[in-house]
């Protein structure tokens, strides 16, 4: 999987055209990926002053500049030769709680992921957390064989496994799993070509494993399909089955939902007149679980209300 981000990618274009890139910055490069983003610590320090203003379960607690600080020795280190723990200081010094219910995992869908999650009022994705917020949809990376930034290229996995942003995503998501408490939602692209489920992936390697079982009570598992688009693997089939088979050997109760509701009444929005939204999505509410089943309310989408919520209108 790529590098996590949650950002609209209009952001980043927005940045380039408010701070031009360096003079250096040139067509090509030596590695595979973007090169680091333009007013790198400008953006950082400003997205972790918003976060602590704004959204921190404990306002008033973190220096950000001092979070700068430790982030920032990785930019002093071969491109290739970034370990994960790398991070350990700007994650202590960043991290803060994740309400309990409230941990969102995911695969293949993360603008959907942060449209549901609402800017941390209903769930706290990884990218809403502080340490996930400054880094979110930015790249970063020294130059081969000198001391300053790379702004034509930086590497990625297919480069070199020990990369900057890679190895940032791994610690944030070992971190997030371990803080992660209660309930745990996964939200999973049952649309994907490749599968629901990423048998390797941050899902997979960086966060399932450092679960804490004494802390989650359950696991429940969204499989969304896209709005007209294909329905490769639903609950019990494929990779998802897979992932069933795993969280169960772990010892994790688990639920999986195919089209949970309330998400699919978001995707409506935008799709207020296609026939999917316009049927009762008794579908929908399927569970399916090791023992037992666990239906979900059936509901009508009424096409008029979605119309009128897409609208703006009020009802």
């Amino acid at each position: 999987m790529a590098p996590r981000g949650c950002a609209p990618a209009q952001l980043l274009l927005l940045l380039t055209l408010l701070w031009p890139l360096p003079r250096e910055l040139a067509a090509g490069g030596r590695w595979s990926g973007e090169g680091t983003s333009p007013q790198l610590q400008s953006v950082f320090l400003g997205r972790c002053a918003e976060y602590i203003t704004l959204l921190s379960p404990q306002p008033g607690d973190k220096n950000c500049t001092a979070i700068w600080e430790a982030f920032k020795v990785v930019l002093d280190k071969d491109p290739c030769s970034v370990l994960p723990s790398d991070y350990d200081l700007f994650i202590n010094l960043s991290r803060h709680s994740i309400p309990r219910d409230k941990s969102l995992f995911w695969e293949n869908n993360h603008l959907l992921v942060m449209s549901f999650s609402e800017n941390t009022r209903r769930f706290m994705p990884l990218c809403d957390v502080l340490y996930g917020r400054v880094g979110d949809f930015l790249s970063w990376c020294r130059q081969e064989n000198a001391p300053e930034l790379d702004y034509q290229s930086c590497p990625i996995s297919e480069d070199c496994e020990h990369n900057a942003v890679d190895s940032y995503w791994k610690r944030a998501s070992m971190q997030y799993s371990r803080d992660s408490s209660g309930v745990i939602y996964v939200m999973l692209n049952g649309s994907e070509p490749n599968g629901a489920y990423p048998v390797r992936g941050f899902f997979a390697d960086f966060e399932i494993p450092y679960l804490q079982k004494d802390k989650v009570t359950q696991i429940e598992i969204w499989v969304m399909h896209e709005i007209g688009g294909p329905n490769v693997e639903s609950c019990g089939e494929g990779s998802v089955k897979i992932l069933e088979e795993r969280l169960e050997a772990m010892g994790f109760q688990y639920r999986c939902i195919n089209d949970h509701l309330p998400v699919k009444l978001l995707m409506c929005v935008d799709h207020s007149t296609h026939p999917d939204c316009a049927l009762t999505l008794s579908a929908a509410s399927t569970g399916r679980a090791p023992s037992s089943h666990f239906p979900e309310r059936s509901a009508t989408l009424i096409l008029p209300l979605l119309a009128a919520v897409a609208s703006g209108s009020q009802i």
